[in-house]
């Protein structure tokens, strides 16, 4: 149920069907808007933005919701607080953490992300520092890395719920090593793995950041970018990492110890960054990053990249394995986030960048694509 008040914003919607590509929606406003997150709501994909009027009035939070089936797009005002940030509860309701006003501190409160007819509003507390990583028992649980300092320990934040209410928030140090990669397995068990000297420290903790068990995986090299497709003792951990020259590799680590490395994809320039995986479906991940060029997604499935998208000139996305290419923009396009929307399907949301600095973006991009 969305209790949010309707906002009655002016947005000019376009929707476009690529036959190879999917489904295009373009949002156009000669007024400024910047995204902030998204997240999936009931097959419904809800976009964080804010809303800057011609006029000049101060900028509004708002909720873009679209029916993706029905081509149907809808706003909402966010009326209790600023800079939205979408996790969900044990249960799978969603939920917002936002900001709330006050003249000497940062405080927060986390709501329902729409549902609030019928709650108590909670105490306004200091703001979690962190990234919502999923679902472990009773816990929503989000995980800090100071990029500034390499001393200071990672952090992990548990949020307690009982009946989809909020009950308590532990934050703990994670034991060093640092910049730890987070991962939480099918029977919600808390992974880290992080680099060390010729490999990697993989260690299980409780939600409390307590150590349960951990090995050492020699690679016998540090690769330049890592991310994890799955982490597991018993069974067998899958690695996705990248060297400097934009080669993609695939390291399965079994039980015992014993590596396997495939070489997935040679983009032949270099990689700046990647983004954590989204699972899709069974064995089937989508993940963003940027290059020197630009920036684009790639989808594994079963161990293999079985698409890559890169943009390559202003607005134009190519597929790589195709060499078909789609105009979607005549700017430059970021891409915001890549969410799931429902089994065997991702949304990619992307924004206009405008030459000018000074200039709010007016477009807003969606492609909804599903995987046959």
């Amino acid at each position: 149920m969305i209790t949010l008040k309707k906002a009655n914003i002016a947005l000019n919607e376009q929707h476009l069907d690529y036959p190879t590509l999917g489904q295009l929606i373009v949002l156009t406003s000669l007024d400024g808007f910047s995204t902030t997150r998204a997240i999936c709501y009931q097959e419904k994909l809800v976009i964080a933005a804010n809303f800057y009027p011609q006029n000049g009035d101060d900028y509004k939070v708002i909720y873009v919701v679209i029916e993706l089936d029905k081509k149907n797009t809808h706003y909402y005002y966010e009326s209790d607080g600023i800079l939205p940030d979408f996790f969900v509860s044990p249960t799978g309701k969603d939920y917002v953490s936002i900001t709330v006003y006050h003249p000497d501190k940062d405080l927060e409160i986390m709501l329902p992300l729409f549902d609030r007819e019928n709650i108590t509003y909670p105490k306004p507390k200091r703001p979690i520092v962190g990234d919502f990583k999923g679902i472990c028992h009773d816990f929503s649980i989000f995980h800090y890395v100071d990029i500034f300092s390499e001393t200071k320990p990672d952090k992990l934040i548990a949020v307690a719920f009982k009946n989809d209410d909020i009950k308590k928030t532990y934050t703990n140090k994670i034991p060093l090593p640092k910049h730890n990669k987070l991962f939480i397995d099918s029977l919600h068990n808390l992974h880290l793995l992080a680099c060390v000297d010729n490999g990697w420290l993989h260690r299980q903790v409780d939600e409390m950041g307590n150590v349960l068990q951990s090995r050492n995986i020699n690679t016998g090299k540090r690769f330049y970018l890592t991310c994890v497709l799955n982490l597991s003792f018993s069974n067998t951990s899958s690695i996705l990492n990248i060297d400097e020259k934009g080669k993609f590799y695939l390291i399965n680590v079994l039980p015992n110890g014993e590596i396997e490395q495939n070489l997935l994809l040679d983009m032949e320039r270099q990689i700046y960054s990647i983004w954590e995986p989204i699972k899709i479906a069974a064995e089937t991940f989508v993940m963003r990053f940027t290059d020197e060029i630009g920036n684009g997604w790639i989808t594994i499935q079963n161990n293999q990249v079985i698409e890559a998208f890169s943009q390559e000139t202003v607005g134009c996305y190519i597929n790589l394995y195709s060499k078909e290419v789609f105009k979607l923009s005549t700017k430059e396009l970021i891409i915001s986030e890549i969410v799931k929307t429902k089994d065997a399907n991702y949304t990619v949301v992307f924004y206009g960048k405008e030459e000018d600095n000074n200039t709010k973006n007016k477009e807003l991009i969606i492609l909804n694509r599903d995987i046959d």
